[in-house]
């Protein structure tokens, strides 16, 4: 269908619900919202250009009754526009089609009185300044109908038509000195606002249809990754069953028949043992994973430094006989969802806590500090490291810069962290150098930044 050239036809359902639109329902709507919006400093233009005219010129003191019949059509139009313009929503949901004749007639209206003002002044006074002064407003008045209105062609067509051939009739018939130049120029400036009508019509209608067509790829897109995670979380928590029973058998068989076992078959029960685990381990995180674009986001104050310390604690617990070293940034506080930043913490601590295992003196630091004018906030060690070459594979699930048997893990936790972090409108990155340590840095948004320093720009080790 060719928008540019056809006269809208809403349905008759209500508007605002465009997901129970037909796609040529929904532009229609939209355009129809668009051109509501563009006119609405035209709903008082054409008032105050006609009570400046009526004032400064002797129009209304010579021709009294033919001025307040134009202003009395000038102000009709200006108020029902204005109710169109400001009562889009409602007005077009409830009456539809008769929208578009109550704003078009409006603005037919205030084009149809300026254009009798302004031909009439050729007629009253000839080419002297009134008749300059209304023709000119008549010409602004079209260069701004041509950005507001081109959205529908023919109405546009319509308006310019009406605007400008009673005056250059008038200036036919008049004959004056400047008769044929006024023609001329009004000619020249009528084909000049056709064109430039035609082409903004067409590019606003692509661009439209374009914004629909990212829209509908949106929407799609968000169902499959809906689809997909339901279907990775159903199919994970169903895997649990099946392997809790080849876990347990396997830690009895290595309890109980484990002496009557030779080395090889005991090793081979060990790795099931051990395997049944680190799937158990693997399902675990992508339940945690599917789960954090599902679960609800309840935003509140947060103390960050209070989950830090708290979950290093969790760790020193677990491995009693490690030293590592920690400094944490005090009273760092952020709005976000309470339980999601913890995961996140939690898993950036882990990374940390993991990758340190092979360093004499471990360390760990968390603080804030800025990015590009925004709070940033890190976690910082002195672990292993890797080749910076390789960041942007960190956060995909299942990417691992480190075999299994060097650090043990599933992959996982970045991932989740990243999501973590984009719920709360923020990114994750990471600054690293091979035994150099790591440091890994989040934004959350637009959060305060009175707890906000330096400290990462300050050498660490």
């Amino acid at each position: 269908m060719n928008y540019a050239s056809v006269w809208p036809a809403p349905s008759k359902r209500t508007c605002s619900d465009s997901e129970e639109m037909d796609d040529n329902t929904v532009l229609n709507f939209h355009a129809a919202r668009d051109v509501s919006q563009r006119s609405r400093a035209g709903t008082i233009y054409y008032v105050i250009i006609f009570i400046i005219i009526a004032v400064m010129t002797p129009y209304f003191r010579e021709h009294p009754w033919f001025m307040s019949v134009m202003g009395g059509l000038v102000v009709a139009g200006t108020v029902v526009r204005g109710v169109c313009v400001w009562l889009f929503e409602r007005t077009y949901s409830e009456i539809n089609n008769y929208w578009y004749i109550a704003f078009t007639t409006a603005i037919f209206t205030q084009a149809l009185a300026w254009s009798m003002i302004s031909m009439m002044s050729i007629n009253f006074y000839g080419w002297d300044w009134t008749t300059m002064v209304a023709c000119l407003s008549a010409a602004a008045f079209s260069a701004g109908a041509i950005t507001s209105f081109s959205i529908y062609y023919r109405t546009t067509l319509a308006y310019l038509t009406i605007m400008f051939v009673p005056t250059l009739v008038m200036t036919v018939i008049v004959n004056t000195q400047y008769s044929l130049t006024a023609t001329f120029l009004f000619s020249a400036y009528l084909v000049y606002l056709l064109r430039n009508a035609k082409r903004l019509n067409a590019e606003y209608w692509t661009a439209l249809r374009n914004a629909q067509l990212l829209d509908e790829r949106a929407r799609e897109l968000e169902a499959k990754n809906a689809e997909l995670e339901s279907f990775a979380y159903s199919v994970s928590h169903d895997l649990r069953s099946p392997l809790r029973s080849l876990d347990g058998f396997s830690r009895l068989l290595l309890e109980e028949a484990g002496d009557k076992l030779n080395s090889e078959e005991k090793d081979y029960l060990q790795r099931i043992y051990k395997a049944a685990q680190r799937m158990g381990q693997l399902i675990d995180d992508l339940l945690q994973l599917s789960r954090i674009n599902r679960v609800s986001f309840t935003p509140q104050k947060v103390d960050l430094s209070t989950l830090v310390k708290t979950n290093f604690d969790k760790l020193r617990e677990i491995e009693p006989s490690r030293t590592v070293e920690i400094e944490i940034q005090p009273g760092i506080e952020v709005r976000g969802d309470a339980s999601l930043l913890e995961i996140a913490l939690q898993n950036l601590l882990n990374n940390s806590w993991k990758y340190t295992g092979k360093q004499k003196r471990p360390k760990i630091r968390f603080g804030s500090t800025t990015f590009n004018g925004e709070a940033a906030y890190y976690i910082k060690d002195n672990g292993v490291g890797f080749d910076t070459r390789y960041s942007e594979k960190l956060f995909g699930p299942f990417q691992r810069l480190h075999g299994v048997d060097e650090f043990p893990g599933t992959g996982i936790g970045l991932a989740t962290v990243k999501r973590i972090v984009n719920r709360h409108g923020g990114h994750v990155w990471a600054n690293s150098k091979v035994d150099k340590g790591t440091t890994f840095y989040f934004t959350l948004g637009k959060p305060d930044l009175s707890q906000v320093n330096n400290s990462v720009n300050q050498p660490f080790f």
